[in-house]
């Protein structure tokens, strides 16, 4: 049933957006509600489940879902409305220690009575935590008997089918009743999302989830790969507390004085994703947002004034952006990995779709992520300290910004991407060897694998493409050796030719045909090759995955992540590269073309900016205009718009 649920639903890719911008908070409540829209906290609410305490306004008859919803039309604001909580249909509560949490918060009758009272309004059913609900049942045998049906799988490509068919049954169900079901996905599932038919995907930031910049790298590759929407619901929640000014308002246990996550980090968050596309952003929780004025109203609270502030500028610059990230990490469809230490380390270990053991490609994918994102992997003492807020939930660019895309992307959408980097293992398709030729020969940068260029444990032979026969020719044998050192013969990118000093590694045996090599091992062995390909180039590397020659732990190899570094920088537009503690991203709205610098230090850091961007003017932020230099506050933002024909220099046109 599940499979045919997402079979009936593969062909419903969403076409181009129209979604408008939505910004705004989670509020239960006339009077919440009605102070959300009075105070300028955006156009959007989100509406939580009955079973949230809120503390100043009960759950009644007279304080309902449906009375919510009215007090949010006759505002002219859209919303979304919980309507579960997991995956499922049995029903858990809970707590890392129960194997996630399954509800359902709203029965059919509820939601046709929604949509009667909406008409033709904006408004989603919101499925909370979706992906983190698989990930945390698969984590023991115990929890997975509870949905026997979603863990059957033993494979990878049974684990995806698995969940997008459970997304897809779940999305049958909901928009059956007359509403538009939105998946809520938190962990590095997001394009599960769009591939199981939702033209909509909202991510959720903070709480004890994976890296900022991670997931967005996952949502704006997907959003173009799927030609889909995304937003963000920004969580205030950080060791079991949510922050206030205002106890007395605010009584509930969890929110706390100086609690949950800081007003800087939604900031951040909130013009990361603005930059990079998101369509839809609020807020988890209304304590965070609202306190008492002392005249028995309302006044705006940390997080309030953020958001009200965000909105003040984005209301004003509400057309769709585009980011411009010139690098793409492509991994396999089926890859399924989630990075470990999320929550209270209740996943210490690095996991695929939620129950199988990873490998060394799983390494290989985390390791060389940990060089464009330094740190974005918590470690156990980070998490037991409770240190984690930089890096862990956010992370440094410093080699520039990437999209994650998946292995069943078209060559049309890959080739916006000027240079493609593959990691994690690979299934070297009929239809991914087809892609990745058109997108090389189109004037593509290709960086891959010798193992990678395998489809069903057989080599994928193709000499003109990759330059070499793999294999030695064919034979049924293949030689690995052993190696040490790597010694680049000529330049690459910005790496000039010298040697690194690395540990034994295997390299696989590759015959040069066409291809140059540029590197060797101390024994002479190839371990990068350049070959051109119609307009663009392929470099293939021939270390297992790039790693040290162990186990499954194997370290990444010093060049390769020097290499990984380089190819990146050699795609952006910054030509000097920033400060340590920055993340950054570049995009298009409209004419303008747009710089996002976000400081994640506790200091003030000064960035050097490119010629093409010193006739742009900072808009948020530092404020004003600059030259060659902008300082960005400790833990703050700086936004820069470049208009006219700054903004034609700062794309290089």
């Amino acid at each position: 049933m599940r499979l045919l649920a997402l079979l009936s639903l593969l062909m419903a890719y969403p076409g181009d957006g129209e979604t408008p911008l939505l910004v705004g908070g989670c509020a239960h409540g006339e009077t919440n509600i009605q102070a959300l829209a009075d105070l300028g906290l955006g156009n959007f609410v989100w509406i939580p489940a009955s079973v949230y305490a809120t503390s100043n306004v009960p759950w009644d008859e007279e304080n309902t879902t449906l009375r919510d919803v009215e007090v949010a039309v006759r505002n002219d604001m859209h919303f979304m409305v919980s309507v579960r909580r997991g995956l499922g249909d049995t029903l858990r509560p809970g707590g890392y220690q129960y194997g996630g949490h399954a509800d359902e918060f709203l029965d059919e009758s509820e939601v046709r009575a929604i949509g009667l009272l909406v008409g033709d309004r904006l408004w989603w059913l919101h499925g909370e935590e979706l992906d983190a609900d698989m990930h945390q049942q698969g984590l023991r045998p115990s929890f997975r008997t509870r949905s026997p049906e979603l863990f059957r799988y033993q494979t990878r490509a049974g684990g995806r089918l698995s969940f997008e068919g459970e997304l897809a049954r779940l999305r049958q169900r909901y928009d059956g009743w007359g509403g538009r079901f939105l998946p809520n996905l938190c962990m590095t599932y997001h394009h599960s999302g769009w591939r199981s038919g939702s033209p909509l995907v909202i991510a959720e930031l903070l709480e004890h989830l994976p890296t900022t910049e991670l997931q967005l790298a996952y949502l704006r590759g997907g959003a173009r790969q799927f030609r889909g929407e995304w937003g963000v619901w920004i969580s205030p929640w950080w060791i079991g507390q949510i922050p206030t000014e205002d106890k007395a308002m605010w009584p509930i246990e969890q929110a706390t004085m100086g609690g949950g996550h800081s007003a800087s980090s939604l900031r951040r968050c909130l013009y990361l994703s603005y930059v990079s596309g998101a369509r839809l952003l609020c807020t988890q929780d209304t304590p965070p947002l609202l306190s008492g004025d002392g005249n028995g109203g309302f006044r705006l609270g940390p997080w309030g004034r953020e958001l009200a502030d965000f909105w003040a500028y984005a209301r004003e610059h509400s057309e769709p952006i585009e980011p411009t990230p010139g690098l793409a990490v492509l991994v396999d469809r089926d890859n399924g990995w989630c990075p470990a230490h999320l929550g209270i380390n209740w996943a210490l270990e690095e996991t695929v779709w939620g129950k199988l053991p990873t490998d060394r490609t799983d390494r290989m994918l985390s390791s060389y992520l940990d060089v464009l994102l330094p740190g974005f992997g918590r470690t156990f003492e980070a998490v037991e300290e409770r240190s984690d807020i930089y890096p862990g939930y956010f992370a440094a660019t410093p080699h520039g910004p990437f999209d994650i895309v998946s292995s069943d992307v078209s060559s049309l959408e890959l080739s916006a991407y000027p240079a493609v980097v593959c990691l994690g293992g690979l299934e070297m398709t009929p239809s991914l060897h087809s892609t990745l030729r058109a997108y090389v020969e189109g004037g593509g940068t290709l960086l891959i694998n010798a193992l990678q260029l395998c489809w069903r444990e057989d080599w994928v032979d193709d000499p003109h493409l990759w330059g070499v026969s793999l294999g030695m020719g064919g034979r049924a044998w293949t030689r690995i050796f052993s190696a040490t050192d790597i010694h680049l013969q000529e330049p690459v990118f910005s790496l000039e030719p010298g040697a690194w000093k690395e540990p034994w590694y295997a390299p696989v045996e590759v015959e040069p045909l066409s291809a140059r090599v540029l590197a060797n091992s101390t024994g002479g062995e190839p371990v990068l090759l350049e070959n051109r390909f119609g307009e663009g180039r392929v470099y293939l590397s021939t270390p297992e995955f790039m790693q040290e020659g162990w186990g499954r732990q194997s370290a990444r190899l010093g060049f390769f992540a020097d290499l990984v570094g380089t190819m990146c920088e050699a795609v952006q537009p910054m030509d000097r590269g920033p400060t340590a503690d920055i993340s950054w991203i570049t995009a298009q709205q409209g004419d303008d073309a747009l710089l996002l610098l976000v400081n994640h230090a506790s200091e003030a850091r000064e960035v050097d900016l490119p010629g093409t961007w010193t006739a742009a003017s900072v808009e948020v932020g530092a404020g004003g205009c600059m030259g060659s230099a902008v300082t960005v506050g400790a833990e703050d933002v700086a936004l820069l718009r470049a208009v006219g024909q700054a903004a034609r220099l700062a794309r290089g046109e």
